[in-house]
């Protein structure tokens, strides 16, 4: 019996017998809970079942998934999890505001269009502060040599004519 049929009985088969005619080399947990792990709807399930994976043998774990999982009258659609490719335009710059600003993911994402935002309005001072290459100074047609001035404060020079005299 295939990997796919294996997973199709776990969730359509309402008797446990299926189970008796696959060879235990034919079962391969891990593949199977990385299939099971797809399907956000039985995600509580596939949690509780992560920490069997290797401590059970393959028709105990087999087993164990066929009871706990819901059953329904077909196996559902798996769409193949991907890393997400889409990349930041400042993202050179916004791990290491997260790290500093000592930000967890939710607490980041949901304040990312802000920094970004700030990030934009004042490229300079963000780019002297934490210190990004001449390449992406130059990405960004900016001037290098402004990095030099950052934290030194300009005495302004004050005369008699601020009194009027």
């Amino acid at each position: 019996m295939e990997l796919p049929k294996i997973v199709e009985n776990l969730y359509t088969n309402l008797k446990s017998d299926w189970m008796l005619n696959i060879d235990d080399n034919l079962i391969q947990p891990f593949v199977i809970q990385h299939w099971l792990s797809m399907n956000d709807r039985i995600r509580v399930q596939t949690r509780w079942l992560d920490k069997y994976v290797f401590v059970l043998p393959p028709k105990m774990y087999l087993s164990l998934a066929w009871s706990i999982l819901p059953k329904t009258t077909k196996m559902p659609f798996y769409k193949y999890i991907k890393k997400q490719g889409q990349e930041e335009e400042f993202d050179f710059i916004l791990s290491k505001v997260q790290k500093h600003l000592e930000m967890s993911d939710n607490d980041f994402n949901a304040n990312k269009d802000r920094i970004l935002k700030s990030i934009k309005n004042d490229m300079v001072n963000w780019f002297s502060y934490y210190g990004v290459k001449k390449g992406m100074w130059k990405k960004y047609a900016l001037d290098f040599n402004l990095m030099k001035k950052f934290g030194v404060k300009e005495k302004k020079i004050q005369s008699l004519e601020k009194w009027g005299i």
